[in-house]
C-alpha cells in the first residue's frame, strides 16, 4: 500500500460512517414502524394459533434486525459525531484534497525530462519518456 491508496482508505472509511449512521437511523424507524404495525394487528385482529404465532415470529425478525442496526450506531455514534463537528469536516475536506494532488505528483514523476548542467555530457535532453516509433 502507497501513500495514495492509504489516504483514499481513510477516506472510504470516514465516508461509510458519515453516510452508514444516518442510513441505519432510517432502517430503524422503517423497523418500528413496522413493529407497531404488527402490535396492532395482534391487538385488533382475531387471532388463532397459526396466525398468532406468524405474528409473533414476524415481531421476532423485526426486532432482532431493529437491534443490529441500533447495536451498529451505538458503537459508531461517538466517531459520527465527531466527524460530522466543523474541524474535522475541514480535516477530511483537507485529506480529499491533498490526496488528490498526491495522485496528480504522482502522475507528473512518471514522465522526467533531465536537461544535463555540464558540457561533456552534452546539452541534449534526457527522458524516460518513450519516443514515437515513427518520430525516431
Amino acid at each position: 500500500m502507497d501513500a495514495i491508496e492509504a489516504g483514499e482508505t481513510i477516506l472510504r472509511c470516514i465516508n461509510y460512517i458519515l453516510d452508514e449512521y444516518p442510513e441505519n437511523i432510517d432502517k430503524i424507524r422503517e423497523l418500528e414502524a413496522q413493529q407497531c404495525d404488527l402490535l396492532h394487528m395482534v391487538e385488533l385482529d382475531s387471532i388463532t394459533y397459526p396466525k398468532g404465532y406468524t405474528y409473533a415470529r414476524q415481531l421476532k425478525e423485526v426486532r432482532q434486525e431493529r437491534r443490529k442496526f441500533k447495536d451498529e450506531n451505538e458503537v459508531m455514534r461517538h466517531l459520527h459525531e465527531y466527524l460530522s463537528n466543523g474541524t474535522s469536516k475541514n480535516f477530511v475536506m483537507g485529506l480529499f484534497g491533498n490526496v488528490a494532488k498526491a495522485k496528480k505528483r504522482k502522475e507528473q514523476l512518471g514522465v522526467r525530462v533531465y536537461t544535463p548542467r555540464s558540457q561533456v555530457f552534452g546539452q541534449e535532453p534526457i527522458s524516460n519518456i518513450e519516443p514515437d516509433k515513427e518520430g525516431c
